[in-house]
């Protein structure tokens, strides 16, 4: 089923418990910044679309996030974070395993922030200040400086996992197939004659309405899904063969393009988290 206000390839997962967010104006964290405990649901958990009155940026130590914010969609895993500015509407569903804070901004020291989601890194310093403002004895002031440092450290990541989704609907039967099955490997001729649309026409649409090409569009998708997997724990052969990848190596060297690090490394790295 699709889901209202999201993008036409976002999908329920029918595993996953619905949950109704808290949307209200989160006063008692104003009007400095303040980290939330870290949350753990034992569970998959979809929150259902919402917005919130302030801005806040959504880490993961553990497992798996799943994040839509408007049109783009993101696959958190660990050591990363989204931003996602105040009143836009996202929903997001985690795994069952997944550890992750959130923190909370007020709009006064957070209004010079892009207003646009954006992935961030989340470096060490980064985390010690994000585990500080969990202290529940600091003051207004003390949560303002390291609100200060924070943001002068909270740069976009240079890897962007985001995939953004086509509203055109000349292009939703790829989208909605590559989401579902993102190891199918027709071309871009192949889904033209099967649209009877031409090739240059997707391969135009396919540009202006996710900034990159189908083949680069279909590349980030696979390696959300690769994230997925290998934070489950699937070998790296496995998850080539699953993304349609004759060669390991050919899946290993797009993953490394994507990301700046091996499927191995990532995968080491992912479960030590």
């Amino acid at each position: 089923m699709r889901t209202a206000g999201l993008p036409p390839t976002w999908q329920r997962d029918s595993n996953a418990a619905v949950i109704e967010p808290d949307v209200s104006p989160p006063l008692a964290l104003l009007p400095a910044a303040r980290t939330l405990p870290r949350q753990e649901q034992g569970h998959a958990v979809q929150w259902e679309p919402h917005s919130h009155p302030v801005s806040q940026l959504l880490s993961v130590q553990r497992g798996i996030m799943k994040l839509v914010v408007e049109r783009s969609v993101w696959v958190v895993p660990p050591h990363f974070a989204v931003w996602v500015p105040a009143g836009i509407v996202h929903t997001s569903r985690v795994s069952a395993d997944c550890e992750f804070q959130a923190t909370f901004f007020s709009e006064r020291e957070s209004f010079l922030r892009p207003r646009d989601a954006y992935g961030v890194t989340v470096t060490p310093l980064l985390q010690e200040l994000l585990a500080r403002l969990q202290a529940a004895d600091l003051t207004q002031v003390q949560r303002r400086n390291i609100e200060r440092v924070l943001f002068d450290n909270l740069a976009p990541t240079s890897h962007d996992l985001r995939v953004r989704m086509p509203r055109d609907q000349r292009i939703l039967p790829i989208a909605d197939v590559l989401n579902a099955d993102p190891g199918d490997r027709r071309s871009l001729d192949e889904w033209a004659a099967s649209l009877e649309v031409s090739s240059k026409t997707l391969a135009r649409i396919f540009q202006n309405e996710t900034g990159v090409s189908f083949h680069g569009w279909r590349q980030l998708v696979r390696v959300q899904s690769a994230l997925e997997q290998l934070s489950h724990g699937q070998s790296v052969a496995l998850v080539a063969r699953s993304l349609g990848y004759a060669q390991t190596s050919t899946f290993i060297d797009a993953f490394r393009r994507v990301l700046a690090m091996t499927p191995g490394q990532y995968r080491a790295h992912a479960l030590i988290a």
